[in-house]
């Protein structure tokens, strides 16, 4: 589960970027006239959840839902997709059950997927949002675009993803060197490119995090 800390690493450059993306962001609810149901996707390592937590933060009565919790047990997936960043090694049904959920009632229940032991350890639930920021590889998926009411899109360059992504599987999850490696190339070079081909025009906005980890509003 993406952990709800504001981030406070950022750069001017950055944090200007983040305010911008807020204000659209609060514009885009008023314009809806009800909660809004906000995506923000890309490939693993980007900085989708600097931006989330930081608009968590920021906006009132915004939540964060993580898209990376609904990954199903590990010995359930598919033979040959084992990455959660494949739509079949999750549980897309599940997920949009509680968009659906969101939608109508303004709450929803979050799993949270413990990724040592590859099971979903416990389950929370969120209440009274107007505003579900919907935070993961998967809100880029062409499954999902029409879940949402807007589509943010965090593009970076190559050596962001892997740096990051090294990083947080080898710290955060357990994994050697050459499984987080395996990760990267299977996630961000053959599953990501995959199944959200085209993600670039359907995004509502995009915003871009270059190799120094400095956030830029690309529109």
């Amino acid at each position: 589960m993406i952990p709800v800390s504001c981030p406070d690493h950022l750069c001017g450059n950055s944090l200007l970027c983040f305010e911008q993306v807020r204000d659209w962001v609060l514009q885009q609810r008023r314009e809806l006239g009800r909660p809004l149901l906000l995506g923000i996707g890309g490939p693993g390592g980007s900085g989708k959840s600097t931006l989330s937590r930081w608009l968590r933060h920021h906006v009132p009565e915004a939540r964060i839902l993580s898209l990376d919790d609904f990954r199903l047990p590990r010995q359930e997936r598919p033979q040959g997709r084992p990455f959660g960043s494949h739509p079949e090694a999750n549980d897309l049904p599940a997920l949009c059950r509680e968009l659906k959920r969101f939608r109508e009632e303004g709450a929803v229940t979050q799993p949270v997927f413990d990724a040592r032991s590859g099971q979903v350890s416990e389950r929370i639930s969120l209440s009274g949002i107007d505003l579900l920021i919907a935070d993961g590889e998967l809100a880029a998926h062409q499954e999902l675009w029409d879940e949402w009411d807007r589509l943010i899109l965090v593009e970076s360059h190559w050596r962001t993803q892997l740096n990051t992504r090294l990083t947080r599987d080898m710290r955060d999850r357990g994994c050697d060197l050459e499984k987080a490696m395996h990760i990267f190339l299977q996630s961000n070079l053959r599953d990501y490119p995959e199944h959200s081909q085209g993600v670039e025009e359907r995004a509502d906005l995009r915003i871009y995090c270059t190799a120094k980890h400095v956030f830029r509003w690309k529109g």
